[in-house]
């Protein structure tokens, strides 16, 4: 039978293995590096990260990166107004933790941890009613001048076939709808949302998506794999799949888009 002093003694030392386990797990899970995330995304990707007239970052990747953060009771901080390959190098650096929303390809899912689905968006040919041309597949491109969107993700197998057409990048979705106006080029290959706010305004009235998509695309939410915070990426997961079950995320969707 144990004395007091051997008891205390016992009592210590499972005290002491406790303590330890329980700072080689939260080693496991935590960085001390992280205090709070640094969130970024693009300028010009409406609806999901764009900047509005009074210059306020907005869109449905925003909003769903702050309802889960916001569930999970942690703060985050923004770092706004850096173009989008340079948003995409520091995000693959760790020197930013989160990118609110980009498309999926396989390249990307082997840089980045991305999350599940938060939306799912066609890629699409536009081009002017006076100047039509039929597009039903990729080869009905090959006669034709195209620009797309500087950094904009086109997925492994239209990326290769990419290499054999004339398609130019351009820095904003305001220019290459002035080009295709202006016919310098024969048509614009955007998305199906963040054309809209182009195509309402007057000096695009010309302007008309063809039926058939070039492609799909799945909206995610990236973590970086150098990120000191990439801890927190399965509590976000799993917050997140509440909200998309629970519809919250599709009601911040109906705000930006209707059907």
């Amino acid at each position: 039978m144990l004395n007091y002093s051997s008891f205390k003694k016992t009592v210590f030392i499972i005290t002491i293995v406790a303590i330890l386990f329980s700072k080689i797990s939260s080693a496991q899970t935590a960085s001390p590096d992280c205090q709070i995330p640094v969130v970024t995304g693009a300028n010009n990707w409406y609806p999901y990260s764009y900047v509005d007239d009074q210059n306020i970052h907005q869109g449905i990747g925003f909003d769903v990166v702050e309802l889960i953060f916001a569930d999970l009771n942690i703060p985050i901080k923004y770092r706004f107004g850096l173009p989008w390959i340079r948003a995409m190098e520091e995000v693959n650096q760790g020197s930013i933790d989160i990118l609110v929303a980009n498309y999926w390809t396989e390249d990307r899912a082997e840089k980045l941890v991305m999350s599940t689905e938060i939306a799912r968006e066609s890629l699409n040919i536009f081009t002017l009613k006076t100047k039509p041309f039929v597009f039903k597949k990729w080869d009905d491109l090959k006669k034709q001048r195209g620009a797309m969107p500087r950094g904009m993700a086109l997925g492994e197998t239209f990326k290769k076939y990419s290499q054999d057409i004339d398609l130019i990048e351009v820095n904003t979705h305001q220019q290459i709808f002035k080009m295709l106006n202006k016919e310098r080029v024969d048509y614009v290959l955007l998305a199906q949302y963040s054309a809209q706010p182009n195509l309402i305004q007057k000096e695009n009235e010309n302007v008309v998506m063809q039926n058939t998509p070039v492609n799909y695309y799945s909206v995610r939410i990236s973590f970086s794999k150098n990120s000191s915070c990439l801890h927190l990426f399965n509590q976000f997961e799993q917050a997140l799949a509440e909200r998309i079950n629970d519809g919250s995320v599709a009601k911040i969707i109906s705000t930006y888009i209707s059907n």
